[in-house]
């Protein structure tokens, strides 16, 4: 990445920091190009250089998500068994889901997934969670049924969906608890059949 590509980047995650709070006060659709302007304190104009259209600051919540897993998870999963460094993964995934609110899980759950960022790279949670399938099915410990890349995308869709279901029974539950007991089911599925 040059110089000028980690500025703009940069910015762009400066900007997302200040909508956060508007999100308190407002839901994503009533929030305007104006309103992210003055709480980011950029011209429109600005603002129309560093994303093409609102919607994309939803996109950029996702490197959120990757900058938590970057120091929460990642320093975690150094397990010799790839299924015990999967379950971190997901379990810090839906801690940060749950932390983070209902209503920022609820943009994140009504916006297209994506694994690139907006700069056209691969998000590092994606990176990282394909890295773990593909070395537990070099190890054996993961089925190898599919290719790393669809089962860790598979896993990501599973991930999604137990969020979904907590964000639309408005958190009438914890999530991190429920999960443990879906991330045991689905790490069940991915093992090698015997």
């Amino acid at each position: 990445m040059t110089k000028v590509q980690e500025k703009q980047t940069l910015r762009r995650k400066e900007i997302i920091e200040k909508i956060v709070p508007l999100l308190e006060e407002k839901s994503f659709e009533e929030i305007s190009v104006e309103d992210i302007c003055r709480a980011a304190d950029i011209s429109v104009g600005s603002f129309y250089h560093y994303f093409e259209k609102k919607s994309d600051i939803l996109v950029g919540l996702f490197s959120r998500i990757d900058s938590y897993m970057e120091e929460h998870a990642y320093p975690l999963m150094k397990k010799r068994d790839e299924a015990e460094n999967i379950r971190i993964f997901a379990r810090e995934w839906l801690k940060y889901i749950e932390g983070t609110g209902l209503e920022h899980s609820r943009l994140i759950s009504s916006i297209d997934a994506t694994d690139l960022t907006l700069s056209g790279d691969e998000r590092s949670s994606a990176k990282k969670l394909a890295e773990c399938f593909a070395r537990g099915q070099r190890l054996g410990t993961i089925d190898d049924s599919h290719p790393a890349a669809e089962a860790s995308s598979l896993f990501m869709i599973a991930l999604r969906g137990i969020a979904l279901d907590w964000t639309r029974r408005n958190a009438s539950y914890s999530l991190t608890e429920r999960g443990d007991i879906y991330i045991d089911y689905l790490l069940k599925a991915l093992r090698p059949a015997r």
